[in-house]
């Protein structure tokens, strides 16, 4: 299996946030080639900012594992994670992070810094297991963008 195998998973995912009046947003966890984690995007639903597919993804992940320590992991996320999605990784020591969609690929996608990409700020980025965290951007681009083009704002959709 590849990683466009396990996006499709990430698409499969948001469709099932959307439909729960979550933003189309979908993540899976991937460990020795297995789904131990799937995470949606539930800000809209729990009216909590930071329940974002990947943070949930990796909530659940943890508590599958029992540890805070993802070292070996990938999470494969529809969207480029945001800066404190890429900082839940540095602090289980995610190995790796596959996305789809590019931030500029969704509009009106407000997000918090400026020119903000997850590729270049995994490079700074302080893994507490002292592992660094990889990132592979544009799998299934234009499929997971797609998802996003019901987005009017990041309080609605159509």
């Amino acid at each position: 299996m590849n990683d466009e195998h396990f996006i499709k998973l990430a698409i499969e995912e948001a469709k099932k946030s959307q439909q729960a009046e979550g933003a189309p947003i979908g993540a899976v966890m991937v460990k020795n080639g297995e789904v131990i984690a799937t995470g949606w995007s539930l800000v809209w639903p729990k009216k909590d900012p930071s329940a974002h597919a990947e943070t949930e993804c990796i909530r659940a992940a943890c508590q599958k594992l029992q540890s805070l320590d993802l070292t070996g992991c990938t999470l494969y996320s529809t969207l480029e994670s945001c800066s404190m999605c890429l900082g839940c990784a540095g602090w289980t020591g995610l190995s790796r992070i596959v996305f789809g969609a590019y931030k500029e690929d969704i509009p009106v996608n407000p997000y918090e810094l400026k020119d903000y990409h997850a590729e270049e700020h995994a490079k700074r980025l302080q893994s507490l297991t002292g592992s660094g965290t990889e990132i592979t951007g544009g799998v299934l681009r234009e499929e997971c963008a797609l998802l996003m083009q019901k987005i009017i704002n990041w309080t609605q959709t159509e």
